[in-house]
């Protein structure tokens, strides 16, 4: 094989799978970090796939424990992250270009409701917290749910001394969680599809004007970053997308 078409091959395969693979190695950084939690006091799980009435979400860490059920999504980013606590979308700024991505504290916001439903238990046995990998800088203020480094999500989880449930919820809860992951409800082709078809209609929203959060229209506004699109039902919906 000529040296420049093998050169194209191998890097469309590097575009191909090195999105995918920088996401499970920073989920497999978090699971290392997460293992050094006392087993006799929480549960880790690790990659759960939940169904939902819209399709499926996929969970990277969840830690039961009588101090409430925490809910991980892990970002392995690199560069600045920068974002605020409503915006739909934080930014990330590598070697002078910005990169949009979505909200982490909103999706998994997603997560806890899906679990809610799925375990029937209220919102407010749940604790959410977001990681990123160290290799990312991050200039975030005001967040009112922990956003933290990869070393520091095990400390953060230990710093939570409330009892919210009883060892006897811990243990069914956990066994409830393993039989998600014994017993997939949802395959990973099938949750693939499910992310197409929720970003497809959700941009189809948007193209109509409408907010894809809550329904409501959407306005064209400015400030001194320039003009942007808001949700008509604001405050009551932060709804912000930039043109």
């Amino acid at each position: 094989m000529d040296f420049a078409i093998a050169f194209a091959v191998l890097f469309l395969m590097w575009v191909a799978f090195s999105a995918p693979l920088k996401g499970n190695f920073g989920e497999g950084t978090v699971a290392h970090h997460l293992k050094t939690l006392p087993s006799n006091k929480y549960i880790v799980f690790n990659d759960v796939m939940v169904k939902t009435g819209r399709g499926s979400t996929q969970i990277d860490h969840i830690v039961v424990s009588q101090y409430g059920i925490f809910v991980i999504e892990t970002k392995n980013i690199q560069g600045n992250i920068i974002g605020k606590y409503k915006s739909e979308n934080w930014i990330k700024s590598y070697h002078g270009r910005n990169y949009e991505f979505f909200n982490p504290i909103i999706q998994n916001q997603g997560h806890i409701n899906a679990l809610c439903h799925k375990l029937n238990l209220p919102a407010s046995k749940f604790i959410s917290i977001i990681v990123f990998s160290v290799r990312g800088r991050l200039l975030l203020s005001q967040m009112p749910v922990p956003v933290v480094y990869t070393t520091q999500v095990a400390g953060r989880i230990k710093c939570y001394r409330d009892v919210k449930l009883t060892v006897a919820q811990v243990n069914e809860i956990a066994g409830r969680i393993k039989k998600l992951k014994t017993y997939k409800e949802v395959s990973n082709r099938q949750h693939i599809q499910d992310v197409k078809k929720s970003v497809a209609e959700k941009n189809r929203k948007i193209a109509s004007g409408i907010c894809p959060r809550c329904g409501g229209r959407l306005v064209s506004r400015h400030s001194q970053y320039g003009e942007f699109l808001g949700c008509s039902n604001y405050p009551k919906c932060n709804y912000t997308k930039n043109k």
